[in-house]
């Protein structure tokens, strides 16, 4: 039994049978794990020379079974002449792939250019590579700093060197890596402000629907959406004018953040634990340096319909990558509210483009939630019910709130001893 990849969010593990990815070849192949880079490459492709040689593009989440990979190697990689492949998370993650496109590349002399997914370097992902670094480092400033007019001139810049020939094209554009998205907000009096933080790839491949109903359903509250977006929330660089958005001098600030993105910020290892002593620490936590509380708003990366009819739900990668690494930053897990669907069938790409769309009953959810958040953070502490919620695992009774060498009790009265020292009403305290 075979499948066509044709699922949005990728290969799923749990179903039967084999994907093939039924293309014609192209002197030019792009492989990417990034629905937001086919989207902009969909984009691109219009404003390429009309003599511009054919580009097929796939996604890396349907390569992932040996035989899909073998099968495409013999049918597609082959033939091409330009690999481009953009692999996020380094060389662990593909590579099968990787062995499979090096035998092809030794055999048919086409050029292979392998760069990372974000703009953080891999030397040894950037080592597969059979062009010059110089040229790897260009070509890949194209994609980081983004847009359809760099990927535009990616391509040209690729075309000429790779290919022979004369387009004209321009240096990599600085697109900024974190600015306030110029959404249409309504004039009124609102009750408070809301930072939404997205993906800087979703604004420049125009992925925004799911920011644009979260906007209007917070304005529908009674709410101020502030929505910003940002190459990635772990470059210290760009965190500072996270907060400069979020926490204006001259301005109100957020009461409350509805976090997008993926993963934690925070990483927690020896090295964080020094730096949180030093002097001057990163800004680790958006949250706790704004001391607002963080919502985790979920991006799924599946569909609908398989979100839908699993009882699991969401999928391992994604509770890995927004729900399990999140917490990490103490971030609240709110809904998933988006999937992936199947927007168009780009003829030129030979490939579905894959976008988000909002579900409007969880975004429902969300806004309402946040303004609970605003509701709860307004009321004076002393006037806040708090449940603290004890495990009750299905053995005996000696084992009520168990924590594996952790002295449950004693951690229940040091938080109830900090409510009441933060102005909450108890009495009676152990």
């Amino acid at each position: 039994m075979h499948r066509i990849a044709a699922t949005p969010g990728g290969w799923n593990p749990q179903a039967e049978g084999v994907i093939f990815i039924e293309q014609t070849p192209a002197p030019i192949i792009f492989l990417t794990a990034a629905d937001t880079d086919i989207q902009t490459l969909a984009a691109a492709v219009n404003k390429l020379p009309f003599d511009f040689p054919q580009l097929r593009v796939a996604n890396l989440l349907h390569l992932q079974q040996q035989l899909t990979i073998d099968t495409y190697a013999d049918d597609i990689l082959s033939k091409a002449k330009v690999i481009i492949v953009r692999l996020l998370g380094g060389r662990s993650y593909w590579s099968y792939g990787l062995e499979v496109l090096l035998e092809a590349i030794e055999k048919e002399g086409a050029k292979l250019i392998v760069i990372p997914g974000d703009n953080r370097p891999y030397p040894d992902l950037i080592s597969h590579s059979n062009v010059s670094i110089s040229l790897v480092n260009q070509f890949w400033q194209y994609l980081i700093e983004g847009g359809v007019d760099n990927f535009v001139n990616g391509l040209k810049f690729i075309a000429n060197i790779c290919l022979g020939k004369d387009y004209d094209f321009a240096l990599p554009i600085p697109v900024s890596r974190v600015g306030i998205y110029p959404w249409q907000k309504e004039e009124q009096t609102t009750k408070a402000k809301i930072g939404i933080l997205f993906y800087r790839a979703h604004y420049l491949s125009g992925n925004v629907a799911p920011i644009d109903a979260l906007c209007q359903a917070l304005i529908e509250k009674n709410l101020e959406p502030v929505p910003v977006f940002v190459s990635s929330p772990r470059d210290v660089e760009v965190q500072g004018e996270i907060l400069e958005y979020f926490q204006p001098e001259n301005a109100e600030a957020i009461q409350l953040l509805l976090n997008t993105t993926s993963f934690a910020v925070s990483v927690v290892n020896n090295q964080d634990f020094a730096l949180e002593k030093s002097p001057n620490p990163p800004l680790l936590r958006q949250g706790k340096n704004l001391d607002i509380p963080v919502l985790q708003v979920i991006f799924s990366g599946g569909n609908f319909e398989q979100w839908e009819s699993q009882f699991q739900g969401l999928s391992p990668r994604d509770v890995a990558m927004n729900i399990a690494l999140p917490e990490v930053d103490g971030n609240i897990i709110s809904r998933a509210i988006s999937f992936k669907a199947v927007q168009t069938w780009n003829s030129d790409l030979e490939t579905d483009v894959i976008s988000y769309f909002p579900v409007q009953d969880r975004i429902e959810f969300v806004s309402e939630l946040a303004a609970n958040w605003i509701k709860l953070r307004q009321t004076p502490a002393s006037q806040r019910r708090i449940a603290l919620i004890l495990a009750n695992y299905p053995n005996r009774d000696g084992r009520l709130a168990n924590g594996v060498g952790l002295d449950t009790p004693a951690s229940c009265v040091e938080i109830l001893q900090a409510l009441q020292q933060a102005g909450y009403y108890l009495e009676n305290i152990p």
